[in-house]
């Protein structure tokens, strides 16, 4: 079974991709991985004293995240995967589509995520995945805008 990657992090653009990749889904028969990655250093810096709790906030925000996509998935009857991974975005996203590269037929994810000003100068992860999986793995990648 087919099936479309779908990196999620609950910005608005996120669940745009989430949408359109259900919709896409049920008209294909595709199945849903919806991915969560966690970049837990993002968050705590040099405050490692926070660092557990911060985990903990993050793990219950991606389980809703990813139940709220599952959801959608259900009323469509699209069967969705939950996935978390911890790191880097953009390194998280390549290293699930190598690891998986026989059964994701393609990745929808938003445009713009949560990391607001500083996506302006690291670049977006949704253009290093654009980038990079071409190069790395043969999958088409959409964009979906906010």
């Amino acid at each position: 079974m087919s099936k479309i990657l779908v990196p999620v992090d609950g910005s608005p653009s996120s669940k745009k991709a989430a949408d359109a990749a259900v919709e896409l889904a049920a008209m294909s028969g595709d199945e849903i991985v919806a991915l969560r990655v966690i970049d837990v250093e993002n968050y705590t810096g040099q405050w490692e004293f926070m660092r557990d709790q911060v985990e903990d906030e993050l793990k219950r925000d991606a389980g809703e995240i990813l139940a709220d996509i599952e959801e959608r998935g259900d009323q469509k009857g699209v069967k969705v995967e939950k996935l978390v991974r911890y790191g880097d975005a953009s390194f998280e996203i390549i290293a699930y589509c190598k690891e998986n590269r026989d059964d994701i037929r393609s990745i929808m994810m938003g445009s713009a995520g949560r990391r607001g000003i500083a996506r302006a100068f690291v670049g977006s992860t949704a253009s290093r995945v654009a980038r990079q999986v071409g190069a790395e793995v043969p999958c088409p990648v959409t964009i979906v805008p906010e």
